[in-house]
């Protein structure tokens, strides 16, 4: 058993395969299947163009909305979370206006939504109703809107400083033991005193040129007077029949 050769377990026989002559045909399952693999590579390109097709519109989608987002929303203004807002004020509007008739529910959420986008995105609003006003109205109108909202926001800014200024002064009056409103009555009246001195200083200096110019008048008129009729005195009349010795 030992003196006999072991086999190989790989196949030392060459094969010979059949070789197909170039005139025979194909089979009509070679054919099927030929078909069948071209269609399947040809709409395997086809969904591929459409992909890539989809994905270049998808890009340029992104980058017109990117490129509208940065012409309207102006720098140093923050989108969000202000868009939230006025989606919930726009949703909102509805509810509010439920028995209401078709007009008002119709119309409540772009109100609701304008209203909210000029409280929480003022320059974006802005910008928009500039544009749709541009294209179908006057611009110079947005101007005067824009410069009145900017007073009252400037208004605004100031009764709150002055709001501040008066809790900060009672704050003031309360630690120190003094009246409240005393230092701004003070320097009130101090304010006042300067503003009458100077009126009363500008009515002396009108009054005194008025009086000198009417003096100045007075004293051209006497200067025109003869001096031989200021030292004139009246005669005394002589009883009838009697002259005067110096005749």
């Amino acid at each position: 058993m030992s003196s006999q050769e072991k086999k190989s377990i790989y196949d030392t026989h060459e094969r010979e395969y059949p070789v197909s002559s170039p005139t025979q045909q194909p089979t009509r399952l070679q054919h099927l299947m030929r078909q069948l693999r071209n269609d399947t590579r040809e709409a395997a390109e086809t969904v591929q163009a459409r992909g890539q097709l989809v994905v270049q519109h998808w890009i340029m989608l992104e980058q017109h909305i990117a490129r509208v987002v940065r012409n309207t929303v102006p720098s140093g203004e923050k989108l969000a979370p202000g868009i939230l807002y006025v989606g919930v004020a726009a949703l909102a509007g509805p509810i509010f206006t439920r028995k209401r008739n078709f007009a008002v529910r119709w119309t409540s959420p772009l109100l609701f939504g304008a209203a909210a986008a000029a409280y929480w995105l003022p320059g974006t609003a802005q910008v928009v109703l500039r544009n749709v006003w541009a294209r179908y109205g006057d611009p110079t109108t947005i101007d005067r809107v824009a410069e009145m909202w900017s007073e009252v926001r400037q208004k605004r800014r100031e009764a709150v400083r002055s709001v501040q200024e008066g809790v900060q002064e009672l704050r003031m009056s309360l630690q120190e033991g003094r009246e409240f409103g005393k230092k701004k009555t003070g320097e009130a009246v101090s304010v006042a005193v300067a503003a009458a001195k100077e009126e009363a200083e500008a009515v002396a200096t009108k009054v005194q040129a008025q009086t000198q110019k009417a003096s100045e008048a007075v004293t051209k008129v006497l200067d025109q007077i003869p001096a031989a009729a200021k030292d004139e005195k009246p005669k005394k009349s002589l009883p009838l029949g009697f002259k005067d010795s110096a005749e």
